[in-house]
């Protein structure tokens, strides 16, 4: 995934709604402004702890997908699987 810093469009409503776990999980610190798009247009952010330690990459557009389509069943295996809300 090659990043762009130019935001090239708004969040749909379900990268807000991973953005929004993001900060529940991770705290407010993980900003809309520091969403970043690929050049295949997916929306990723690199996720910080409250204390400002990197967690990790997460590709808000895929795991949008994916919710909204069932591959993940869950709002609890969401926090839990692939936010790793317990780490």
């Amino acid at each position: 995934m090659t990043e762009s810093h130019a935001t090239r469009r708004s969040l749909s409503k379900g990268e807000q709604f991973m953005l929004a776990q993001i900060q529940d999980i991770y705290g407010p610190q993980n900003d809309e402004s520091d969403v970043f798009f690929s050049d295949q247009d997916e929306a990723a952010i690199f996720v910080k702890d409250r204390a400002g330690a990197s967690i990790g990459l997460v590709v808000l557009t895929n795991l949008a997908q994916m919710y909204e389509d069932g591959t993940i069943t869950s709002l609890d295996e969401l926090r839990r699987d692939w936010l790793r809300a317990d780490a």
